[in-house]
């Protein structure tokens, strides 16, 4: 009986170290395609918000559009101000994307590029 509940405990222990790291690692990689979800919705949004100067949308047309993306208007005013061509400038904010990733930074940018298509 010692020997049996002996066993059962090292059973669930080893189970519990053999399937803990994978979990952890199933988390990180799925942390790690929310982010890199978001850098394209970066650049998505970045390249709409090009098009849409060229087309002569003006800066106030953003100023009325309640963004839930903390950085949707960041890309707007840079857009405006910039003297850069497609695609370096969504490209740019990719490469920004992937070395600031902070996925509450970059969040919601999805929902930005539907309201500027509209």
């Amino acid at each position: 009986m010692r020997n049996n509940l002996l066993t059962i405990s090292f059973i669930s222990v080893s189970t519990l170290i053999t399937i803990l790291p994978a979990n952890k690692l199933r988390g990180e990689s799925h942390e790690l395609e929310i982010s890199l979800q978001n850098c394209y919705y970066a650049k998505t949004f970045a390249k709409t918000v090009m098009e849409k100067r060229k087309a002569s949308r003006p800066l106030s047309y953003y100023e009325q559009i309640n963004f839930t993306s903390p950085v949707a208007m960041e890309i707007i005013l840079d857009a405006y101000d910039t003297d850069k061509e497609e695609p370096n400038f969504s490209g740019e904010w990719f490469k920004k994307c992937l070395e600031i990733s902070c996925n509450e930074f970059w969040a919601d940018l999805e929902i930005a590029v539907k309201l500027v298509l509209e």
